[in-house]
C-alpha cells in the first residue's frame, strides 16, 4: 500500500541519515551497502540508480559489465547481483595483508555486477552505525521502492 511504502522509505532514510552523519565525522564509519538481486541487468541497474539518487549516496564506478574492456551485451547477462558500497571496505594495511593490491580497494559509490543464480529478488540493505556496533541487514526490500510510479 502507499502508506506502507512511504513508511518503509522514511525508515530507510532515517537509518541512512544517521550513517551519513557518522561518515561526515569519520570516513571509516557509517558505511552503507546495498545488494540488488534481479532477474536482469536493467532491473538491477534501475533499482541501483533510484536508491542511490533517493537516499543521497555517492556515485562511483560500475564494474562487471565488460570483459577486458569489451562490453557484455545486457541481454546476455541474465539474472544478476549488484553489490554497492559507500566505501571503506579495506584499509591499506588490510589490502597489503590480503595480497590483492588495489583490486581490493573500493571507492565510495563503486558497484560490482555479477551473475546470480539465486531465487531471491529485491534489495538487501546493510547500514553500519558506530554507536552500537550492531549488524543491521534488511531485506529483501522492493527494488522499485524509490522509483516513481510512472517508472514501474
Amino acid at each position: 500500500s502507499p502508506t506502507q511504502r512511504t513508511a518503509l522509505q522514511t525508515a530507510i532514510v532515517t537509518l541512512v541519515t544517521q550513517a551519513h552523519s557518522e561518515r561526515a565525522l569519520d570516513s571509516s564509519k557509517g558505511r552503507i551497502m546495498l545488494g540488488f538481486c534481479a532477474a536482469n541487468a536493467p532491473e538491477a541497474l534501475g533499482g541501483l540508480k533510484s536508491w542511490v539518487n533517493s537516499i543521497a549516496l555517492p556515485r562511483g564506478m560500475l564494474h562487471g559489465m565488460d570483459v577486458d574492456g569489451v562490453p557484455i551485451p545486457v541481454e546476455e547477462l541474465g539474472a544478476v547481483y549488484v553489490k554497492y558500497s559507500t566505501g571503506g571496505a579495506m584499509t591499506f594495511g588490510e589490502m597489503r595483508k590480503s595480497g590483492r593490491g588495489f583490486d581490493a580497494l573500493w571507492r565510495p559509490g563503486d558497484a560490482l555486477l555479477e551473475p546470480y543464480d539465486g531465487d531471491f529478488r529485491g534489495v538487501y540493505l546493510n547500514v553500519e552505525l558506530a554507536a552500537d556496533g550492531i549488524f543491521r541487514q534488511f531485506g529483501v526490500l522492493p527494488t522499485d521502492l524509490f522509483m516513481e510510479v510512472e517508472d514501474w
